[in-house]
């Protein structure tokens, strides 16, 4: 396969991206889609960034205190284990992935979200840290997408070398226990998006709830409530079916009964939090 056309129509970061997407230890079946996935990435790496660019009128400064900042610190932190475990054994699709999810579902879709009312009304303290908090991502993401993340890098300011020579970000580990408390706030994003109905939350994560989930497209009639726990009940006993029979989780590969565990812990938390 020549790569210059495939460079040319989704450009060379996306390329890589997926070239790193779909290798393995055994024969590589190759498939566009982990190119065109390192698009959309790209895509989303490059108009958040705008965002923050845009609205911020400062220089990066790390400054903790809101709790979607704690959180975001601990998802960058869990990121740059799996980013050093993966480069040090050469999991290059795992290392790809992590920082797809870190980037596109936790950093985009979350944080960047929570913050704009911030950053739109001024806020330096919260601008100088989204710069800081971009700042790191931008290192974590460069040794998979090199031509993107120094594009962007060159227009931080205050910044002092070319970021291929910026020292790698710092680990913090000290805002692991927000992973839970934040959790809840998805759960309650993924209940009202399919059935429309509004779970309790505290002040701070009603907070970030109406920000990036924008609750005035509640349906009118608020979901149907019984409905939505008869399904999650059913879900559950699903689940727990498939995980306790020792033919499934003996013969399925490990990631279907991984990915199997994580729908029965979603499951539980959105019951959880319907029922609370």
């Amino acid at each position: 396969i020549d790569p210059v056309g495939i460079i040319d129509a989704h450009g060379a970061d996306a390329t890589r991206y997926g070239l790193l997407k779909m290798s393995s230890g055994q024969d590589v079946r190759w498939s566009i889609g982990s190119v065109e996935e390192g698009r959309r990435l790209a895509n989303k790496l490059w108009n958040v960034s705008r965002l923050i660019l845009g609205t911020a009128a400062t220089a990066p400064a790390f400054s903790v205190q809101l709790p979607e900042e704690r959180w975001i610190t601990a998802r960058l932190d869990a990121a740059q284990s799996q980013v050093n475990d993966a480069l040090s054994s050469f999991e290059f699709a795992r290392l790809a992935d992590a920082l797809y999810h870190v980037t596109f579902d936790d950093f985009c879709d979350w944080y960047a979200e929570s913050i704009k009312p911030r950053l739109y009304a001024g806020d330096e303290r919260a601008a100088a840290m989204a710069l800081a908090t971009l700042e790191r991502l931008l290192k974590l993401l460069h040794p998979v997408m090199p031509h993107l993340t120094e594009e962007i890098w060159s227009h931080l300011p205050s910044r002092t070398s070319r970021l291929i020579v910026a020292p790698w970000p710092e680990w913090h580990g000290t805002y692991a226990d927000t992973q839970l408390w934040f959790d809840q706030i998805r759960s309650a994003a993924e209940v009202f998006r399919r059935a429309g109905i509004q779970v309790a939350l505290d002040q701070d994560q009603k907070r970030i709830f109406d920000a990036v989930v924008k609750p005035e497209r509640a349906r009118a009639d608020g979901g149907n409530v019984d409905a939505e726990i008869a399904r999650l009940e059913q879900e559950i006993s699903r689940a727990e079916s498939m995980l306790s029979n020792e033919s499934f989780t003996g013969r399925a590969p490990a990631h279907v009964v991984d990915a199997e565990r994580e729908k029965l812990e979603r499951y539980r938390r959105e019951l959880d939090a319907i029922s609370n």
